[in-house]
């Protein structure tokens, strides 16, 4: 089972790495290189990558998340 997701925020700088098992997320150090760099320089550039990642959505409150309930801008 994945235990780490590597995430970006759309609008937002940088990268971010959840680690699922520890609870903890923290900042991606540049200057990424590999794989890793391809993919950051991708999303520079805006496209949207995804792999393995079956769920996602970006809330700007805890409350909707905590709520359960996500109805979208309409």
């Amino acid at each position: 089972m994945t235990q780490t997701v590597i995430l970006g925020i759309a609008g937002e700088q940088g990268l971010w790495l959840a680690d699922l098992q520890s609870g903890t997320i923290t900042p991606v150090k540049d200057p990424l290189s590999g794989e890793l760099g391809k993919a950051a320089s991708l999303r520079a550039a805006g496209v949207t990558i995804t792999k393995g990642v079956d769920f996602a959505i970006a809330t700007s409150s805890k409350t909707l998340a905590a709520a359960g309930i996500y109805e979208g801008d309409g």
